[in-house]
């Protein structure tokens, strides 16, 4: 009885030690190499040619984690308003003949800084006085661009003002980008006599100085 057993692949003619499979890696061959082996196997040129390549590589990815990971510095907060609010007196006005029983005194505001402040409100710092601001309020001023404020000041009330004063002030209400406040500046020499003066001419000896300061000025204004 025939019979057909397993097919055996046949071996390549003229050489009978051939294996079957010639896909087979046998020791020796150059796909059988450790990394370093293979490595010393490039020539110099293309090995120095991938060097420079990791070495690129090594470098952007280290500035790409460095960007990736690095904390921005926090900008710097905006100042109070009344830290770079300037305000410094620049003597008496003419008088307003529609006011003629006021006094004019005026003053000019600047701002140090990157941001603008806007003064809201402007008073005397004294009761019994009326005050009115030109030009109108609320009045921005920019960095570095002064700007003239003119203060008209009239009594409303002499019994109520104080029987004497040293250091008259105005009352601003400022505001920028980190607050609104308001702040009191305060005035020595030429401002103090110039009120007092009105004062005195206004409501009789009794009110304002009863010795007007002499001396230098010492204006205790922002400058």
């Amino acid at each position: 009885m025939a019979g057909i057993g397993p097919v055996e692949p046949e071996p390549p003619s003229g050489d009978p030690h051939t294996p079957a499979h010639t896909d087979t890696l046998w020791a020796g061959s150059p796909n059988s190499l450790r990394p370093h082996e293979r490595w010393r196997a490039l020539p110099p040129r293309l090995r120095r040619t991938l060097q420079a390549l990791l070495a690129a590589a090594a470098i952007t990815g280290a500035y790409a984690y460095t960007a990736l990971t690095t904390t921005p510095a926090a900008p710097a907060p905006t100042p109070w308003p009344s830290q770079v609010t300037f305000l410094h007196y620049a003597g008496t006005g003419p008088p307003d003949p529609r006011q003629p029983r006021a006094a004019t005194f005026r003053f000019t505001v600047s701002v140090r800084g990157t941001h603008p402040v806007t003064i809201r409100q402007a008073r005397a710092g004294l009761p019994g006085l009326i005050t009115h601001v030109t030009p109108a309020l609320p009045l921005t001023v920019k960095s570095g661009t002064p700007e003239p404020l003119t203060v008209r000041i009239s009594v409303h009330e002499c019994a109520a003002l104080p029987p004497g004063f040293t250091l008259p002030h105005l009352d601003l209400v400022l505001r920028n980008r980190q607050a609104q406040q308001q702040h009191s500046y305060l005035f020595g020499g030429a401002y103090p006599r110039d009120l007092a003066a009105y004062l005195h001419d206004t409501c009789g000896p009794h009110r304002g100085h009863s010795e007007p300061p002499r001396g230098p000025r010492t204006d205790l204004t922002r400058k």
